[in-house]
């Protein structure tokens, strides 16, 4: 995997400026830094509320979607953690360490980036797609969900690429599940493709299958539970395909997808 500029993460308290709610589950938080967050396409944060006390005791690791002066992070409600990230008011004090991970690796000129997004999983993605429109390149972007409700910044998604788009129960898109939509993509790159993934798990074993046959590269963003975000607690481990583990926080969160055991 291609080295990056590991930029040291800073431990920050900052106040939340704006939190626009994207239907009752899903919500984007803006925090306001003194000096710009000096991150990259695929990199995570661990937030925590000042106020939290007690409960819940860790941090949350979330996505980014932006950095600089007003890093945005994209949260939706699942447990205590993220329904107090949710309810959080403008002025309200988070403790941020960030920048953490590793981010998407980059995509060469001559190559075709896929990006393939499920829910709440467009958030590096999206963060990716801006990078790469930066740097004159137009992704295509497969995103789906279970209904056209999970399909959260679709619009600025599709101002940033080339989107298509997929539900289970054809509220929006195409039918079905979003990698129906992968083979088509693959076929259109003519085997120059680069596949970019966050989602649920299973989807992106898929994905990284459907690559691996297409022989092409694919990597992931692994998403899961973690206490410290740097390597210490080793509570993010994923098994390996070849035996032992794979940290997410510190070997990830972006990583070659083939070295995951995905059965596991």
């Amino acid at each position: 995997m291609e080295q990056y500029d590991r930029r040291p993460a800073r431990q920050v308290t900052v106040p939340l400026v704006r939190r626009d709610s994207i239907g009752a589950s899903h919500h984007v938080l803006t925090f306001e830094y003194d000096t710009p967050l000096e991150a990259q396409a695929g990199q995570f944060v661990m937030v925590r509320g000042t106020n939290w006390g007690q409960s819940p005791f860790l941090p949350r690791p979330m996505s980014l979607l932006h950095g600089g002066k007003r890093p945005s992070i994209l949260v939706k409600v699942v447990g205590e953690g993220t329904r107090r990230l949710a309810n959080a008011e403008p002025g309200d004090l988070f403790s941020v360490l960030a920048p953490l991970g590793r981010p998407w690796s980059p995509c060469s000129s001559h190559r075709v980036p896929i990006l393939v997004a499920g829910g709440v999983g467009v958030c590096p993605l999206l963060f990716l797609a801006r990078t790469l429109k930066q740097q004159g390149i137009r992704p295509v972007a497969l995103y789906g969900g279970r209904s056209s409700g999970d399909l959260v910044l679709y619009e600025e998604l599709q101002a940033e690429s080339d989107l298509r788009l997929a539900t289970e129960d054809g509220s929006a898109g195409v039918k079905g599940k979003v990698t129906a939509l992968l083979d088509e993509a693959l076929m259109e790159a003519d085997g120059r493709a680069t596949v970019y993934t966050c989602g649920p798990r299973a989807m992106m074993a898929s994905v990284v299958a459907a690559a691996r046959k297409a022989n092409v590269p694919c990597e992931v963003s692994l998403e899961t539970v973690m206490a410290c975000g740097y390597g210490v607690c080793l509570g993010c481990a994923v098994p390996r395909f070849d035996g032992g583990y794979v940290y997410a926080c510190s070997e990830g969160a972006c990583i070659d997808g083939r070295v995951i055991d995905w059965k596991k």
